[in-house]
């Protein structure tokens, strides 16, 4: 039996056999997005083209395009839309722009839109406005619904990229789950997230205005993506509907800028956002989900995820794991070769992570994206929703930790705000990764 796409990179087909790629931002994160697509498994007959590329400045564009052998670079991501016509429109640029690029791409209708997380910021930090967590939650939330309507009244579908969501593990459990719940089996009782490490490279980071907020907003959001997700997995095979969330409770912390120089040595030391941050969430049927974020991990990336369930505990090391190791005397000898994302050196013993991009899901979450370009009535496992109730968490989490971590209700947002049944997540869509007996 044939796969369904096949990628080359030599001879350009027809359009009627290939599917257009575009991606806004060429910082790390529109980085590893052209690398995935030149690293999704070859499936039969159809062509990916890395069509178009867009920054803020033309320049940029021009080395990304000519680095990842990018069609074209373009100034603007209007232009982009209109010249190229994508199938995929990847947005990974900074978060300011999120929202604006997926109207307008939802107004170009185009098929599928990767929306990176954060969804959206609060959009009076571009007018330079101040106003308290509570104001900006509001506010956000009434900007983003607008963005999401947008996107319902075109034939645009979003998928919003969190990763954790993609990783094996996770995709292996709903299929796990699958099979509990002909037992009456597959509540899911508490859930346990960390993303750490040592500070973001990217440099509108440390800015409010930019990136929306720290750690809470920028790493806690990973493990609440799987965690969210289970829950609308869970929901939707016992009963058909998934599970919100409904209250969350939140700390956001500035550490190393209260500490000596000295100190922040071996990190990079946020001066305007928060560098831990940790968010318990309750949902509806009176489950927990524990994430932390943070800036603080010395030893390169922490990823790990945790779920304790009705039928069993599911613990993910996610990155580091201990199925390699290494161990070098003298770093000097591996070059420049990363063998572990933001590890500050590969001296002494290590934990490498070969294909990391697929070890954190990546590669799965683009190949649903291509999956959904392909066939009409398929939609992202992680979708508009897990984008919705993302957010409205993420701006409780900053409204709770300005009120001294109260609980803070949401359902307003996530109970009020209902989907298409079309557009939830379909298990049945996910590759069976683990074998059968």
């Amino acid at each position: 039996m044939n796969n369904p796409l096949e990628i080359r990179t030599v001879k350009k087909q027809t359009n009627e056999n290939s599917l257009q790629v575009t991606i806004s931002g060429t910082g790390f994160a529109g980085d590893f997005t052209a690398q995935v697509f030149q690293q999704i498994p070859h499936k039969n007959g159809i062509t990916i083209e890395l069509a178009g590329v867009t920054s803020g400045h033309l320049g940029n564009a021009e080395r990304f395009a000519k680095r990842h052998k990018v069609e074209r670079a373009f100034e603007n991501h209007r232009e982009m839309l209109d010249k190229v016509k994508p199938h995929i429109d990847c947005i990974a640029c900074a978060n300011y722009a999120h929202a604006h690029y997926v109207r307008e791409a939802a107004e170009a209708n185009t098929p599928v839109i990767v929306l990176e997380k954060p969804p959206m910021i609060w959009p009076g930090y571009r007018e330079a406005q101040k106003a308290d967590a509570e104001t900006r939650k509001i506010e956000t939330m009434e900007a983003f619904h607008d963005v999401l309507e947008a996107v319902e009244n075109s034939s645009s579908k979003l998928l919003y990229a969190e990763n954790f969501t993609y990783i094996d593990a996770i995709q292996s459990l709903v299929m796990l789950m699958g099979e509990t719940a002909q037992h009456d089996k597959g509540k899911i009782l508490l859930q346990q997230g960390i993303c750490a490490h040592q500070g973001s490279h990217a440099p509108d980071y440390d800015s409010p205005s930019k990136s929306g907020g720290g750690s809470l907003m920028n790493k806690a959001c990973h493990p609440l993506g799987p965690a969210l997700y289970l829950k609308q997995i869970e929901g939707i095979l016992c009963n058909g509907s998934p599970i919100r969330p409904i209250k969350v409770s939140g700390v956001a912390q500035q550490i190393l800028k209260q500490q000596s120089k000295s100190t922040g040595e071996h990190f990079r030391v946020m001066q305007n956002v928060d560098d831990y941050a940790r968010l318990t969430v309750i949902f509806e049927d009176n489950t927990i989900a524990e994430l932390l974020g943070s800036d603080l991990s010395i030893s390169g990336i922490r990823n790990t995820f945790s779920v304790i369930s009705d039928f069993g505990q599911y613990d993910m090391r996610i990155n580091p794991n201990d199925s390699n190791e290494l161990f070098l005397p003298d770093s000097r000898v591996a070059g420049n070769i990363l063998v572990r994302e933001k590890l500050p050196t590969s001296q002494g013993t290590s934990f490498p992570c070969p294909r990391q991009f697929h070890a954190h899901g990546y590669i799965n979450e683009m190949d649903d994206a291509i999956n959904c370009a392909l066939k009409k009535d398929q939609y992202p496992q992680s979708g508009m929703m897990l984008a919705w109730d993302t957010l409205a968490i993420l701006m409780a989490g900053y409204e709770s930790a300005e009120k001294k971590s109260t609980f803070i209700d949401i359902s307003d947002f996530t109970l009020g705000r209902g989907f298409e049944e079309s557009v939830l997540p379909n298990p049945q869509y996910i590759d069976p990764l683990l074998q059968r007996q």
